[in-house]
């Protein structure tokens, strides 16, 4: 069924609203880049309209929705700008560590697709959580990219549902279990899940130094040659891929 027509919910507009008037316009401009007059006229106008449909106090909502108690607050993440790893030419100081997934992994719950076993030499490791969105999205690319190579590529999923240390656990093991089958057409590969001790989070994702999922960690020859952002990782996937398979095409 198409969902170009379907109305957007209150609090999916609600979301619209914010990114539209706050959040984008403003993202970029940390810093030096910071102008007060404008961020406060837009907090006006975002005030107006989410009135409109049905918000008198939009801090009620953006205590849960963004974790953000002021528009002050607001203001000086924004002011601040994003963390060093999320901004353009950031490198991960655990790029050239050298790490043994297959042993990581035995260590925690193998719940869907193929058990890895070591063979490929290029690993795609995507860290995870229920309640990430853009992680659920980035699964189907991920799926496709493991069919597309597989026996070459190794695309594994790590699930955490506490990955970035500000969410409680939202299900039990058997509970993502549920939500993955839920969610089977975005994990067509080899899925985990981290065991009761975070122990994957702590030996890999917390030394990569980057603080947002999705969250991808290239393997090559047992050397990591990429952690960062999902959408920034299929570079380095390419030059890995022709150094590995150089006379593929």
């Amino acid at each position: 069924m198409s969902t170009e027509n379907v109305p957007l919910t209150k609090e999916e507009l609600f979301n619209e609203l914010y990114l539209a008037t706050l959040h984008r316009p403003f993202k970029d401009q940390y810093e030096d880049k910071w102008q007060e007059e404008p961020f406060w006229a837009a907090v006006e106008v975002f005030k107006a309209q989410v009135k409109e449909i049905g918000y008198d106090d939009p801090l009620d909502r953006l205590k849960s929705y963004r974790g953000r108690e002021t528009f002050e607050k607001i203001r000086d993440n924004f002011k601040a700008g994003p963390p060093a790893c999320l901004r353009e030419g950031w490198m991960s100081p655990y790029t050239g560590e050298k790490i043994d997934v297959l042993s990581a992994l035995e260590a925690i719950h193998h719940v869907r697709g193929k058990k890895y076993e070591g063979k490929e030499r290029i690993v795609v490791l995507d860290f995870w959580a229920t309640w990430c969105c853009p992680c659920i999205d980035l699964g189907l690319e991920l799926s496709d990219l493991s069919e597309k190579h597989a026996g070459q590529v190794a695309v594994i999923g790590i699930n955490n549902e506490g990955m970035l240390g500000r969410h409680p656990a939202m299900m039990g093991l058997e509970g993502v279990k549920e939500f993955i089958e839920t969610k089977k057409e975005h994990f067509r590969y080899s899925t985990y899940v981290d065991n009761a001790d975070e122990y994957v989070r702590d030996l890999i994702f917390r030394k990569t130094e980057y603080v947002a999922i999705p969250c991808i960690v290239l393997v090559v020859d047992n050397e990591v040659r990429f952690a960062g952002s999902g959408s920034r990782f299929e570079e380095h996937l390419d030059v890995a891929f022709k150094e590995v398979y150089p006379k593929e095409e």
